[in-house]
């Protein structure tokens, strides 16, 4: 089909260029760090909680970008400016005996981000040897931890800061990592079991109210929930089980636990008469009862119909199970199309992470609307785009009745992650770098 990219009025490369000479000066993104969003306030007093070695808000980030923008235009030479940012981030790893396995704020995605900037594993081995061998000897321990704790929050498994976005880094390495992607395997399996709570059965990824983050969610869920967001709940489980399987790699129970979360989010999708898509979680009330969420949440990444849709996808095309493959395809052709409360470029909780997601199911299953609309959102994305910004794009958000703008770098609430889904939709993606977001298709692009 011909594409019709994009807004014809503005040059999508320059656009581009721009933005990646905008993000060299360092002394630009210090000062986005020093914003209010990255203040967390504790007892009257504000914490500056923004860590430049993580890659949602930091470094790691940028060298990604760098990575793709050299695969994809190698005359200009984008990977010499990216090595001045693994230059930096070396010695501060090295300084840090604290840092978590996770993906979006520990070692995985430090390991992605020189990944992405290896052309294709020639450069930094040593480097990412290192990383590896960190999570190799971390692992064991983090697991232990994990299952000897008292009761189970969500980012102990998630993609965020949990075991699914560790194992979605480390099946980057399926021969040399795969002991320990069986390890995390069998962990999400044991969540897959069910097991007694207030006198009924329960799967083993029920949250109770007391290992929930917030006051408000404990009132709000006051018997506690499942999350069933990619970002935070079981979508990204059960992306993980199937991509294992699709690489070969299986462990006791895998089988039936993609079956278990596929049919538990199959079951809770909306009732047709209410609209296509899911909610926020599935409350323990729900699940008691039997009854479907009446309202669908926000459409995005995170949370709503994009992210579980795609899982839903990816699982129905494991199992064969057309009901769950159409179920998918028509609930994301309408979010893609409503994208409810969507009001933010970036790819989190913006139009970057629909059109993106839009973009997956075209490859997915070649049907031309999903190219069509994820091209339509690409022009919403580049709407935002304001030279008069400090990385041209910015963030925005809603905090309860206020809307709020921020200078955000990082891959999932910043300028990177937006300049990545441009860029990868116009020319295809060209390195690993929506293995962030649950979104590689690991045996077609390694």
């Amino acid at each position: 089909m011909e594409e019709k990219l994009i807004n014809k009025n503005i040059d999508i490369e320059k656009m581009v260029y721009d933005t990646a000479i905008k993000l060299l000066d360092y002394d630009k993104i210090v000062q986005s760090s020093k914003e209010d969003k990255y203040y967390l306030e504790v007892e009257g007093e504000k914490f500056n909680i923004y860590d430049e070695l993580t890659l949602s808000d930091g470094l790691p980030s940028l060298c990604i970008l760098y990575g793709e923008l050299n695969e994809q235009y190698p005359e200009e030479e984008w990977d010499i400016k990216g090595h001045e940012y693994i230059k930096k981030i070396v010695p501060l790893l090295e300084n840090r005996s604290d840092m978590n396995l996770s993906m979006f704020s520990g070692l995985s995605g430090i390991g992605l981000s020189t990944v992405c900037l290896s052309k294709s594993g020639k450069r930094y081995k040593n480097f990412i040897s290192s990383v590896n061998s960190l999570i190799k000897n971390n692992l064991e321990n983090t697991l232990k931890h994990l299952e000897d704790k008292s009761g189970l929050s969500d980012n102990d498994y998630d993609a965020i800061s949990g075991i699914s976005g560790v194992l979605n880094y480390c099946m980057l390495f399926k021969d040399d990592m795969k002991k320990e992607i069986n390890k995390m395997l069998k962990y999400i399996v044991n969540l897959s079991k069910y097991k007694k709570n207030m006198e009924i059965e329960v799967p083993g990824w029920y949250i109770e109210s007391n290992n929930l983050h917030t006051k408000k969610e404990k009132e709000i869920w006051a018997n506690g929930f499942f999350n069933i967001g990619l970002s935070h709940g079981i979508p990204s489980l059960l992306i993980n089980l199937c991509n294992a399987k699709q690489l070969g790699i299986e462990v006791d129970g895998q089988q039936e636990a993609i079956e278990k979360f596929s049919s538990f989010l199959f079951n809770y999708r909306l009732d047709e008469k209410n609209g296509y898509g899911w909610n926020y979680t599935v409350s323990f009330e729900d699940y008691k009862n039997n009854t479907r969420p009446q309202e669908y949440c926000r459409d995005a990444w995170c949370y709503g119909t994009p992210g579980v849709a795609y899982s839903l996808l990816i699982a129905g095309k494991t199992l064969n199970n057309n009901e769950y493959i159409n179920y998918a395809i028509e609930s994301m052709k309408i979010a893609a199309k409503r994208s409810k409360d969507a009001i933010s470029p970036t790819f989190c909780h913006g139009y970057s992470g629909i059109a993106y997601i839009s973009n997956r199911f075209y490859e997915l299953t070649n049907i031309n609307e999903f190219k069509s609309i994820s091209l339509e959102l690409c022009d919403k994305v580049i709407s935002f785009y304001n030279e008069k910004n400090r990385f041209n794009f910015i963030d925005v958000e809603k905090k309860e009745d206020k809307i709020c703008y921020y200078n955000s770098v990082g891959i999932i609430e910043g300028v990177v992650g937006i300049i990545l889904t441009l860029l990868s939709i116009k020319n295809g993606r060209k390195t690993p770098w929506d293995t962030a977001f649950s979104l590689n298709d690991y045996k077609n692009r390694i």
